[in-house]
């Protein structure tokens, strides 16, 4: 069942997300939740922990407190287990995903490795019907062949960059493809430091030509900031 109510709720603490306002964001999401709660909207509900997961990192990005990743974590179990029980195979993608991005920040390679094939398989077989376009697909797909990258697959560079060069043909609207293309480049970047600086720099100003061109990429625009601070004291 969908309850109207609860994605109202969830579209204006997604808008509030990506202003960076984190306090205004988790309290809409928690209104979202209990929206979601009493229609019995379980795919409303996983995805609702999925947006506030990513809220607890983008905190922990500013502060770099892990206790944000640890809170982060352990509700998108929570989300992975209510759409399990769920039984709706549709209700599985987001929360898989999200819950390898937490994983991958922790350096928990081998179990995000795992949560974004469940999350690729889950998004190619039985797509989230709210998200069931190619830019959706391509995006998890970056994430798992750079993550597999980290736990030492060399190989997956270049299906990370076969995912990304898709990304840039896809059809798909201009906030959120920008926001996945210069995680992209920012992602190859990041496994590419020490191991090939010079193509990790070019990522890195790839990413930075698709920030400057968006004034909405407030939160992008910080991690990149952080992300090249990083990679200027290697």
């Amino acid at each position: 069942m969908s309850s109207q109510k609860g994605r109202e709720i969830h579209g204006r603490a997604a808008k509030i997300r990506e202003e960076g306002k984190h306090l205004e964001a988790l309290q809409l999401q928690d209104e979202a939740t209990l929206a979601y709660q009493k229609d019995k909207d379980i795919l409303g509900l996983a995805e609702i922990l999925a947006d506030r997961s990513l809220v607890l990192r983008h905190l922990f990005d500013e502060t770099d407190d892990k206790n944000f990743l640890i809170i982060a974590k352990h509700e998108m179990m929570a989300s992975v287990e209510m759409a399990e029980q769920s039984g709706s195979k549709e209700a599985l993608a987001l929360p898989y995903f999200n819950l390898a991005k937490i994983q991958q920040d922790l350096e928990e390679l081998d179990a995000a490795v795992s949560s974004y094939q469940k999350a690729v398989d889950s998004q190619t077989q039985n797509p989230t019907p709210e998200h069931n376009r190619p830019a959706v697909l391509l995006d998890m797909q970056i994430h798992l062949a750079t993550c597999q990258y980290q736990a030492g697959d060399k190989l997956a560079l270049d299906r990370a960059l076969q995912a990304l060069a898709l990304l840039e043909e896809a059809n798909e609207v201009k906030y959120n493809k920008d926001v996945w293309l210069s995680g992209g480049h920012m992602r190859i970047t990041q496994i590419l430091k020490e191991d090939d600086p010079e193509k990790a720099a070019e990522h890195l100003q790839k990413a930075k030509e698709i920030i400057d061109a968006n004034p909405d990429l407030k939160l992008r625009k910080g991690q990149w900031e952080k992300l090249a601070a990083s990679f200027k004291q290697n």
